[in-house]
């Protein structure tokens, strides 16, 4: 008799980018890059030198926060699926 190859009982391996402490790290850390980012926005837009600058914390924002979602996103999805 031949085993099968892939049973169904088989949990898919994740990998160590991709582990529940990993992600969980990343979004402290874009938490406190969106925090960075914004305390950027406010100096910036307060001071007339530097207002043509504020695209550089309003992008650090935009993308922290971007993957702040996705990542607690793709916790949320995973945690429904175990």
């Amino acid at each position: 008799m031949q085993l099968d190859q892939n049973p169904f009982f088989r949990k898919p391996i994740t990998s160590w980018y991709d582990s529940n402490f990993v992600c969980w790290t990343v979004m402290v850390l874009m938490i406190f890059v969106f925090i960075f980012a914004m305390a950027g926005i406010i100096v910036g837009s307060g001071t007339g030198e530097f207002q043509e600058y504020v695209w550089f914390p309003t992008l650090l924002c935009v993308f922290s926060l971007f993957l702040v979602l996705k990542i607690a996103l793709r916790l949320r999805h995973r945690a429904k699926n175990n």
